[in-house]
């Protein structure tokens, strides 16, 4: 018996894909809870270039093992403005320019009391990345892990 609890919604959905083992649970249970994906469902994985291979393999590998699109982003600076780039398992960056980009811009690191690397590298890259496909609204499916 399929698992209601990862039934998605009506309307589009964004589907965070972090490259854990826990998000990897998460899609695997949407996938098979509804089917596939509809058209109005997108799974994407924001990169850093800071992520490990280990992980960037492993989101490959779910696309490839479950047939599922994964949207692959980095933050990126179009015309002075905050954009978004599209990447693949190929053209990840993996030597921290994306990480890199954000600190030169907002001229601080991160830190506990100003988190904005998640804010802008991750949330608001794929944001930006769904309104230039129109989307409006939409619901975000994203795992939390217990520790």
């Amino acid at each position: 018996m399929k698992n209601t609890k990862y039934k998605l919604p009506k309307g589009n959905v964004q589907i965070s894909f972090s490259g854990g083992r826990t998000s990897g649970f998460m899609l695997n249970q949407i996938l098979e809870a509804n089917n596939g994906l509809p058209d109005r469902a997108k799974v994407i994985f924001t990169n850093t270039g800071r992520e490990m291979n280990e992980t960037l393999d492993f989101v490959q590998e779910c696309s490839d093992r479950w047939n599922v699109k994964v949207t692959w982003l980095e933050y990126y600076v179009l015309d002075g403005k905050n954009s978004f780039k599209e990447v693949n398992h190929n053209s990840a960056n993996r030597d921290g320019e994306p990480f890199k980009k954000v600190i030169l811009r907002y001229g601080r690191l991160p830190n506990a009391l100003q988190r904005y690397c998640t804010g802008i590298l991750k949330i608001q890259t794929a944001s930006k990345y769904l309104k230039s496909l129109g989307w409006k609204n939409w619901n975000n499916c994203l795992g939390i892990r217990a520790d």
